[in-house]
């Protein structure tokens, strides 16, 4: 007799939608009556040719828990633990998906000690089709905000969800379908990508019968032999084939690596301009750590950061791995167990791969060693360095996860039955390249998702680009500005609402991790947009520009904002209190910019002053990649709106 299946959606502890009917559905030995339960509420019906079968529950107040049950006379299952509450769509990229976990050391207290088992989150997998539309998903579960699970969830949107579970009451539930890297076209059905006409090419090539999978198949093998030649590359003349280590590297001590050349490298810092310039390959990097022989370090628990390193690294002290990671953005911060440090000298020992140019490790980060809360050996300064194996560039990888249509077939479409309060959404990092159609792209994903959800005002709120500069403090260049600047404009679809996070980003991260903020805006815009409360949810937005001789009046919308400036230290704001605007350029009219002086005329007003060596053309504010300067804010302490004004 056949079993009845359900989606994994339809689980223990999943949240439905409050006040609208809701969809259980499933499959079933075609003919079969099933019956479904839940509290008095009784429903009956009988499978269709292929098996499936389809119940709407009655709308239903907040609250729970419930049970319910599904059965045909041979079989029965029972979902436990249901809530109804309000359920939010998280889209995105990674700062969308990036865990809670990688916060910890900014909201370690407050997450450790959380215990919220009325917001959850189900994550749906990772997994893009072409050609045809995923119908179901058979994997997953819902996670609660407390303990290891929580650690797990959207950093962005468990902030945003605790803020309002707490002003709203009710429970929230999470479908989370960020992925890293992703374009917004991966997001866009297959009728849009023909429409907009801008990657049918690559559409049409992914649709071909095995080719995604021929190519991933025959990249990941070059791949892997490029790592193999690059840490060990005696193992290619020795024939050694068997490998036991992480990724199919051989582990430490496995074979010994061959030198060719060395010296010495300071850290942090890129390559560029150094002996290592314009290398990819493999490194052995080494450092000698000198501890007391007074205390017992052998019982010493410890924790290493080693900052952000370009591309991949793994590390050992005293010859044991503490950790390893395979790609260029995550911080390296490695728990370092009692038992390896030791009294005199330790030996620190990174093996590094650069993929391509531009190796080096990201400034502004931290390079010690920690023990406890108070005591900190500083790792930076010079390092040895030898070279393992020099290496032809690592070509790129061919990520079809990113490629058009694919992650709206593969992850949305079998979502299409969950009832939505809304959408956050947190993406634009990897179309920065691409600014000139990304409002026309986005307002079409827009529309894409509320065809498949048959809502024409689905709420969507999305996050301005965060500030990054890829480890330059001070950059000119403009095109996340312009991506911020069509994400503006995309604000005037209706029921839609931006927040803005540049002012959240960090010049050498591109994953900042103050996304406690971030979730806060979010829910702000919620309030406002979904909960009609009268809440202050978005910066200032310039108004008008007044053209003087010697200055620029600028004014601002709504006129009853109260703006201040803030003094700024690093990354975020420390010190609030009254300052010299900052932010603003002058744009002339060869297309050069220079920094402004700038001061609050009023609480509405800001008086831009102008050269006269050259001819002015006009003024910006926070028009760079990452305007961490800028320090406008409103009184609810939100930015103000990045923009270009011309004569």
């Amino acid at each position: 007799m056949g079993k009845i299946r359900l989606s994994a959606l339809l689980g223990d502890g999943m949240v439905l939608q409050r006040e609208t009917e809701n969809s259980i559905w499933g499959y079933a030995e075609p003919g079969r009556t099933i019956q479904l339960k839940m509290g008095e509420y009784q429903a009956g019906g009988e499978t269709g040719a292929d098996g499936s079968f389809e119940f709407l529950l009655p709308p239903m107040k907040k609250g729970g828990p419930w049970e319910i049950s599904l059965e045909d006379g041979e079989n029965r299952i029972v979902i436990r633990d249901v809530l109804f509450g309000d359920v939010f769509l998280l889209g995105g990229q990674s700062n969308m998906e990036l865990p809670v976990a990688r916060t910890l050391e900014r909201f370690e207290t407050e997450i450790r000690t959380t215990e919220e088992p009325e917001i959850r989150l189900f994550e749906v997998p990772k997994e893009y089709l072409f050609g045809e539309k995923r119908e179901e998903i058979y994997q997953g579960s819902w996670w609660k905000a407390k303990g290891e699970e929580l650690l797990l969830f959207s950093a962005a949107g468990y902030f945003a969800a605790k803020e309002l579970h707490e002003k709203e009451q009710v429970p929230i539930g999470l479908l989370q379908t960020a992925v890293g890297g992703t374009p917004v076209k991966t997001w866009c059905s297959e009728e849009t990508i023909r429409r907009l006409g801008l990657d049918v090419e690559e559409l049409e090539q992914c649709k071909q019968t095995g080719y995604s999978k021929e190519i991933e198949t025959e990249e990941a093998e070059r791949a892997e032999r490029w790592w193999k030649e690059a840490l060990h590359p005696e193992a290619e003349e020795e024939g050694l084939a068997e490998t036991d280590g992480p990724d199919g590297i051989p582990e430490k001590g496995k074979s010994a690596a061959a030198v060719h050349s060395g010296g010495s490298i300071r850290i942090p810092g890129f390559f560029e301009g150094t002996s290592l310039s314009g290398f990819h390959g493999g490194l052995r990097l080494k450092r000698s750590i000198w501890l007391s022989e007074e205390k017992d370090w052998e019982r010493q628990e410890a924790k290493l950061y080693l900052g952000a390193l370009v591309d991949a690294d793994i590390t050992y002290i005293n010859g044991v791995k503490v950790g390893e990671t395979a790609y260029r953005y995550p911080p390296r911060i490695y728990q370092v167990p009692a038992g390896i440090l030791h009294g005199g000298e330790n030996i620190l020992e990174i093996e590094m791969l650069v993929f391509g140019d531009g190796g080096g490790f990201m400034p502004g980060k931290a390079y010690e060693l920690r023990f406890g809360e108070t005591e900190v050996m500083d790792l930076s300064g010079e390092w040895d360095y030898e070279v393992i194996r020099q290496m032809e560039e690592l070509p790129e990888t061919t990520f079809f996860i990113y490629k058009s249509a694919g992650l709206y077939q593969g992850m949305l479409y079998p979502l299409r039955r969950w009832n939505l309060k809304g959408c956050f959404f947190y993406q634009g990092e990897s179309n920065t390249g691409r600014t000139e159609t990304y409002q026309e792209e986005l307002t079409a994903m827009i529309a894409d998702w509320r065809a498949l959800w048959k809502r024409e005002d689905l709420p969507f709120l999305y996050v301005q680009l965060a500030g990054f500069s890829d480890g330059k403090e001070h950059t000119e260049g403009t095109d996340w500005a312009e991506l911020r600047e069509a994400q503006r404009k995309t604000g005037n679809v209706p029921d839609t609402m931006m927040v803005q996070a540049y002012d959240l980003g960090e010049y050498n991260d591109l994953h900042p991790t103050d996304k406690k903020s971030v979730g806060i805006r979010l829910a702000l815009a919620a309030e406002k947009l979904i909960y009609g409360r009268e809440v202050l949810c978005r910066g200032a937005e310039v108004r008008e520009v007044l053209w003087k001789e010697e200055e620029a009046v600028v004014r601002f919308l709504p006129e009853t904002t109260v703006l201040h400036a803030v003094e700024k230290k690093g990354s975020l704001p420390e010190a609030w209190k009254q300052a010299e605007v900052k932010g603003f350029e002058v744009i002339f009219s060869d297309g050069s910019r220079s920094a402004a002086g700038a001061v609050l005329a009023s609480p509405e007003t800001v008086r831009v002053r102008l050269p006269k060596q050259k001819e002015v053309a006009g003024i910006c504010y926070a028009w760079n990649d990452c305007p961490l300067e800028a320090n406008l804010y409103n009184e609810a302490e939100l930015p103000v709106v990045p923009f270009e004004a011309y004569k």
